[in-house]
């Protein structure tokens, strides 16, 4: 109520006692023209988000773009920060911005000094020629208008941007414009799922040119809700694609799947030469084995020993790969590169290979199959053998041969062919596959200290648990401080310890540890106090709101089970032993039993949860039910001192 009042009483009388001074051009952006509604508890608004592209008729095009963001909090003062993106081929042709203070009065107009320059260059990068202007309009006192102004010249279709009305959630929007005008005969392509074609207006202008123009007002700021499906995305997107196109000399088409492969196959064409040295080893490598799994595996392997990852980003090289007489000659290359590079050796043994580009990453992207466009930005190689398809992520050399990990399974990816582009489904890990099995010994004494027996065993999807996978294969301090930072127990120290990776194409790794345990239990009096699951604790910190209005989703299913023993000090026995535990839902199933042998308390725990896509109205059963393991889990049992 406070903040209503100040936005709409006090700036109002400010307008009235200073109007005469206003800045003309800046009075539109005077802070008290906000509707207050519009903006409590935002940490700014957005009051122009305004996209214009301009289609040459050689195929290039100009990018404007205006914003104007009224900023009240330290929160959002990055959005004073304007970055545009630029190489070689892409042309910023102006960068102008200013700043406006409460009432419209303009208080800096950005200048050159207030733009810098640098590289956009990538830690992992050897070489690459993309940059980035900076101009920096923030202020120290608030609230302030800032207003951008910029304009790019691109050469050609591929790079035709989509068109976002609210970029950040949080923040609402007064106006946001996306405005196409190209020539009739560019046959671009427009899709959305996501805004009404009521805002939409199309008119024909002269010289063959058409305007398609997006205009919404009052855009709300909302808070986007966890663990929504790809299919459920509330973000609000134009997505924009051209039909042909030329770059750099390679004419392509992006209106179907098929001739989008096929773009891709030419920019591949006559890389995949090997030197007769390489062929000869590719052919010795190979030599007696039978099966096609057999020989990729040896190969594969050979690339992983002499290759490594490096992004080289030059030109066309986004797209392109360098030669496989480059990779050979060097031994280092992009995903491009070496995905190219294993296709060549393949070719050498006799073995059929695909290319394949896909978006990688921990967090999906949504691709429409309707809509054919460049949804990716990793390339990976299929191999196929018999009904299966043998996977390879070449720019890794700890991945086991087959495994492409959570970076990019269970997602599309586009198949270039002989025949062109194909979408296809890169395999997904179920539940009964990403495993953890935790088995653990403790000898607890009568302070609440504890030597301790640690083995546990993570499978396909859980050996990424903290990078484990990779771990597994360093020096033993890397794994010793692994240990020390995965293991949830409050203070030990670790006695000795061994890894064992089992590389095949659903990974495992077992870890076995002695540890010593400063503080497993807490006494008090006679009484000592144990929780006893202190090493696998499921936790989500989430809450219910009854307002739910998307489905959500639980993208990876698993199964844990442990099995802890705990050796009680002598003369200590539970004053009670917890019943058994179980939790069944839609979601998963939990079990957990306590058991007192002589003077051994033994705790068996499970849990499997299940991945999958659930109603809004399922939300408060699964918050509830996760919070339910979460209580289970922090389960004590209290031992006390026999008199």
């Amino acid at each position: 109520m406070k903040r209503n009042s100040f936005l709409g009483g006090v700036i109002v009388s400010c307008i009235c006692l200073f109007a005469g001074n206003q800045d003309s051009f800046g009075q539109k952006y005077a802070t008290a023209t906000i509707n207050p509604e519009q903006i409590i508890n935002a940490p700014a608004v957005i009051r122009e988000d305004i996209q214009e592209v301009i289609v040459g008729a050689s195929g290039e095009f100009i990018l404007k773009n205006k914003l104007v963001v009224t900023i009240f909090k330290k929160e959002a003062n990055d959005l004073a920060v304007l970055q545009v993106d630029y190489e070689p081929k892409i042309k910023i042709k102006s960068i102008n911005g200013n700043v406006y203070d409460l009432i419209g009065n303009t208080i800096k107009k950005g200048s050159k000094s207030d733009i810098s320059d640098y590289s956009n260059f990538n830690s992992f990068s050897i070489y690459e020629d993309n940059r980035i202007k900076v101009m920096d309009l923030r202020q120290l006192n608030f609230p302030y208008t800032v207003e951008f102004e910029y304009e790019v010249e691109y050469p050609n279709l591929f790079f035709l941007p989509n068109w976002y009305p609210q970029s950040y959630p949080k923040i609402p929007v007064e106006i946001a414009q996306g405005k196409y005008i190209y020539p009739k005969a560019s046959k671009l392509r427009f899709f959305t799922q996501t805004i009404d074609e009521k805002y939409l207006s199309t008119k024909e202008l002269e010289g063959g040119m058409v305007e398609k123009s997006w205009k919404i007002e009052n855009i709300e700021a909302f808070e986007p809700e966890i663990m929504l499906p790809l299919d459920e995305n509330p973000t609000k997107v134009l997505f924009v694609g051209a039909s042909e196109f030329e770059y750099e000399g390679f004419k392509g088409d992006l209106s179907s799947w098929e001739s989008m492969g096929k773009w891709i196959g030419s920019l591949n064409s006559g890389k995949d030469v090997l030197t007769p040295q390489l062929k000869y080893k590719v052919n010795e490598l190979v030599a007696g084995l039978e099966t096609t799994e057999e020989k990729t595996k040896v190969i594969y392997e050979y690339l992983q020993k002499n290759t490594r990852y490096v992004s080289i980003q030059l030109g066309i090289g986004g797209f392109m790969p360098f030669e496989a007489l480059t990779v050979e000659k060097y031994g280092y290359g992009d995903c491009k590169a070496l995905s190219n590079f294993m296709g060549a050796m393949l070719k050498e043994a006799g073995i059929k290979s695909n290319y394949a580009l896909i978006y990688g990453g921990e967090s999906k992207r949504k691709v429409y199959e309707e809509f054919p466009r460049s949804y990716f930005n990793h390339a990976i190689l299929a191999v196929p053998d018999g009904k299966d398809t043998i996977w390879l992520e070449c720019t890794s050399q700890t991945n086991p041969f087959g495994y492409l990990g959570n970076f990019t399974s269970d997602r599309h990816a586009l198949l270039i062919t002989e025949n062109g582009g194909k979408l296809v489904r890169t395999p997904k890990y179920g539940k009964e596959q990403n495993t953890l099995f935790q088995k653990a010994d403790f000898e607890v004494d009568e302070t609440g200290k504890a030597t301790g027996n640690l083995h546990f065993e993570n499978s396909g999807l859980q050996t990424e648990n903290g990078s484990l996978l990779t771990v597994a294969g360093l020096s033993a301090t890397e794994k010793k401080d692994w240990l020390l930072t995965n293991l949830t127990l409050s203070s030990f120290d670790v006695v000795d310890f061994n890894f064992s990776p089992e590389m095949s194409s659903l990974p495992t790794v077992k870890v076995d540890a002695k540890i010593m345990v400063k503080s497993i239990a807490s006494k008090s009096g006679t009484r000592i106090f144990l929780q006893p699951n202190q090493l696998n604790v499921y936790s989500m910190k989430i809450s219910s709101k009854p307002e739910r209005k998307a489905s959500f989703e639980r993208r990876m299913g698993f199964i844990d089970e442990d099995l802890i023993t705990y050796k009680l000090p002598e003369g200590y026995n539970p004053e009670s032993v917890p019943s058994k535990i179980l939790l069944e839902s839609d979601f998963g199933i939990y079990s957990a039993e306590y058991h007192l042998e002589e003077r051994s308390l033994v705790y068996k725990r499970k849990l499997e949860m299940n991945d999958g896509v659930y109603q809004a109205g399922q939300f408060a059963a699964f918050v509830d039910f996760v919070t339910n393991i979460e209580k289970a889990d922090k389960t004590k049992v209290v031992l006390k001192k026999a008199q």
